[in-house]
């Protein structure tokens, strides 16, 4: 059932990526979350994550690349909110030294019991691992995927 079913979080960057490039390999691992296609894997969100992932797209340069309106990025989150699964942590543990706004990514994986964190922000990937879970770059992610290895 569900409750077996690999629990996964996305940082709020490779939200980003997927959405501006379908083409991507982040867009490849959001889709098999169960935006398209077989789900191998249940996506973890946050509201935290969800409004930095607002917050960004709204930067200028990037709503250049995407040129998305508001009401498709809600539509957008919408969708991701139907497939993924909703925490919110009220931790205050401090876990990545170098960049307190990244221990929200670990609070959200242990309290939703998630097996990884998918980023390339070198701060977390230093990490490697914490409390069982693994950081992993998206590629090696996706390729361990492919081979039914996660």
């Amino acid at each position: 059932g569900k409750g077996l079913m690999l629990r996964v979080v996305l940082d709020t960057n490779q939200l980003v990526s997927a959405l501006l490039n379908p083409e991507g390999i982040a867009f490849e691992i959001l889709k098999a979350s169960g935006l398209k296609g077989e789900q191998k894997y249940e996506l973890v969100l946050s509201d935290e994550i969800l409004s930095e992932f607002k917050r960004v797209l709204s930067y200028p340069r990037i709503k250049k690349l995407h040129n998305w309106t508001e009401q498709r990025i809600e539509i957008f989150i919408t969708l991701l909110k139907e497939i993924a699964r909703s925490d919110d942590s009220r931790s205050k543990e401090r876990i990545v030294p170098e960049d307190p706004d990244d221990d929200k990514f670990f609070h959200l994986a242990i309290k939703s019991d998630a097996g990884y964190i998918i980023s390339r922000d070198m701060h977390l990937l230093k990490i490697k691992e914490f409390k069982g879970i693994r950081v992993l770059r998206p590629e090696v992610f996706l390729s361990a995927m492919k081979k039914g290895a996660v």
